[in-house]
């Protein structure tokens, strides 16, 4: 008979490429891990993987069986996850963590009706890079992220995730800076000015528009308008940039066709069974609901 724990350590393989890596992602031996798999080989009568050296390389058949497998084993930790919370006490903090260019008026508005529901309940509101954010909800240090879009294997089987609308993103400048006297600007024009990102903004993240040879990180918008005074140029959310538009420092870029109008899916990111709670239920519920007012 095939067991849960069988489906779960080759859907691990086939994720993480190997014995070890899937061991390390379910903090288990990597003998434990290989016997699952093969004793499942062993019940379907097929090869799953072929070792080459380290690692291991899917075949025809596990091609076959991934997507099935990755929803078993998604499913199997969402029924585990429900039936231990049906014990939970009463949620007293929520963590949220978000990426740096979430409109800081969607936050606040979703916090405010949060708090107007459970008056006693404490919010932590962060930003954070993609990958902490996913080890903290992982690891229960975390009830919400709020993150670019991603479909990943890691997502699909071990986070729950909901989209919630699309984040205009702009090139901005100082509105001292030669480039915003351009009646436009082509990717070229850009690739020889220092472009400027935001420390926790990587590849994948809303932020990311990177297209600079020389790209240097600042801790924040503050300092980035600063040193855009003397030339350079950074990509911001419209919502995050308002303030500085609005101050007279930044100036929105004029981009050409290839780049005008370029936009960024938002997701909620969560606990498999995080929404089966009331509290954290309300919170993606208003956290969607007040992303209309910001997003496309």
């Amino acid at each position: 008979m095939i067991s849960l724990e069988q489906v779960h350590s080759f859907t691990l393989v086939y994720q993480h490429g190997s014995y070890s890596a899937a061991a390390r992602a379910a903090n288990k031996e990597r003998s434990t891990i290989r016997e699952h798999v093969v004793t499942l080989e062993d019940t379907i009568g097929v090869d799953l993987f072929q070792i080459e050296g380290r690692k291991a390389k899917p075949t025809n058949a596990a091609h076959k069986l991934i997507s099935r497998a990755t929803n078993l084993s998604k499913q199997a930790k969402d029924f585990e996850l429900t039936a231990f919370s049906l014990l939970d006490d009463p949620l007293g903090k929520l963590v949220l963590l978000h990426d740096e260019h979430v409109p800081v008026e969607l936050l606040a508005k979703a916090i405010k009706a949060i708090k107007h529901r459970y008056p006693g309940m404490s919010i932590n509101c962060a930003p954070s890079s993609r990958e902490n954010a996913y080890r903290c909800i992982e690891n229960g240090e975390c009830h919400i992220a709020i993150m670019a879009t991603e479909n990943s294997p890691r997502t699909q089987a071990r986070i729950a995730s909901k989209y919630i609308g699309n984040l205009p993103l702009s090139g901005y400048v100082h509105t001292r800076s030669h480039l915003a006297e351009n009646k436009s600007v082509s990717l070229d024009d850009l690739r020889l000015e220092t472009q400027y990102e935001l420390p926790n903004t990587s590849e994948g993240d809303l932020g990311f528009f990177r297209v600079s040879n020389i790209v240097e990180k600042v801790s924040s918008v503050e300092l980035a308008t600063e040193l855009l005074a003397d030339g350079g140029w950074i990509a911001l959310s419209d919502s995050l940039a308002t303030p500085w538009r609005k101050s007279g420092y930044l100036k929105p870029l004029k981009l050409d066709d290839a780049t005008r109008g370029y936009q960024h899916g938002v997701c909620l990111f969560f606990g498999l069974a995080s929404n089966t709670r009331e509290e954290i239920s309300f919170a993606l519920d208003m956290l969607d609901h007040h992303a209309g007012d910001y997003l496309a």
